[in-house]
């Protein structure tokens, strides 16, 4: 796929999502068709407007939850530097992988390294 067809899909497909309320993503995302469990989430593939998906479903602890901890990038459980999230290891949590997600995407957009998968959306579902 061309950077620019790659570009025009990400902005049909996150509009989509974004437009979506939380009941409907829900549903939406209920519907994938499952492709695994694992240390990070699930993971389910579903169609947004004629495009491919992936899905991964990130469980927040009650700490990440907390006020004062939403998109804290911090390493709120004391966990050892060499721990890192999904790699078969307890991790610093939810919000840096989405950190990180959030990052890449945006290199991306912003044409400084196409090599990256892009997050179409993100939320916190009920």
């Amino acid at each position: 796929m061309s950077e620019d067809a790659r570009l025009a899909a990400y902005g049909t497909v996150s509009t989509s999502l974004a437009l979506r309320s939380d009941h409907r993503l829900g549903e939406l995302v209920d519907a994938a068709v499952p492709l695994g469990s694992g240390i990070g989430g699930k993971s389910a593939l579903l169609e947004v407007d004629g495009k491919p998906v992936f899905v991964k479903r990130v469980p927040l602890t009650d700490m990440e939850r907390l006020p004062e901890h939403v998109r804290s990038t911090a390493n709120l459980f004391g966990l050892p530097t060499f721990c890192q999230y999904g790699v078969g290891g307890p991790g610093f949590g939810a919000w840096r992988e989405l950190a990180v997600h959030t990052m890449t995407t945006n290199w991306v957009l912003g044409g400084q390294y196409q090599g990256f998968p892009m997050m179409y959306h993100w939320r916190v579902l009920p």
